[in-house]
């Protein structure tokens, strides 16, 4: 039983080190990111954001902004505007100088609807 519980607990622990975002509800949105590369690195970073809606379906021609800090350092990184790529996805690249602990919060707005969300990742 015990080995079963470490087992778990491993793969939670690997499961939460990786670079990617599976999809947090947002207000009117779920919202996923991955990076590239994965896990992220000291330099230039793309982020690929996915947007759906409550259904499921792909959100096109949204306004998504990435905001970054690094709560550890007291300091905020880069804002930028993600490209929409046409499909539900949109791009964005980031220029993350300090191996750290960073926050992106991905905010996205499309006509009345918006939705914000934060995803905590470690850059080495």
């Amino acid at each position: 039983m015990n080995k079963i519980v470490t087992i778990v607990a491993v793969a939670l622990l690997l499961a939460g080190c990786g670079a990617k975002s599976d999809g947090t509800a947002s207000g009117d949105f779920i919202v996923a990111a991955t990076f590239s590369p994965s896990p992220p690195t000291q330099g230039r970073e793309m982020m690929t954001i996915s947007l759906k809606d409550a259904s499921g379906a792909p959100v096109k021609g949204a306004t998504v902004s990435v905001s970054t800090t690094m709560p550890s350092m007291s300091m905020d990184g880069p804002t930028v505007n993600a490209t929409d790529n046409g499909d539900g996805t949109y791009s964005a690249s980031l220029l993350l100088n300090f191996a750290t602990n960073w926050h992106f919060k991905i905010s996205a707005k499309s006509g009345a609807k918006s939705g914000t969300t934060t995803l905590i990742q470690d850059v080495r």
